[in-house]
């Protein structure tokens, strides 16, 4: 059975995230935002969800950065 944007949109969100905070991704490899994009018109509820989880993860992965940088 064929996959929906949705179902699609929320796995590589999810993937992306976590490929982000285990730090085998950079934000711009796993497309985060593209999917979110996506998945807003869908599910405005798991958008809202998945892009708090998304900005937080970004905040650790910025500050790692940050501390690597000094």
């Amino acid at each position: 059975m064929a996959k929906g944007i949705e179902e699609l949109s929320i796995r590589k969100i999810e993937s992306g995230i976590r490929g982000i905070k285990m730090g085998t991704k950079k934000p711009d490899e796993a497309k985060v935002g593209y999917f979110l994009k996506k998945l807003e018109p869908f599910n405005i509820g798991l958008y809202e969800d998945y892009l708090e989880k998304y900005a937080k993860v970004m905040k650790l992965y910025n500050e790692k950065k940050e501390k690597n940088n000094r």
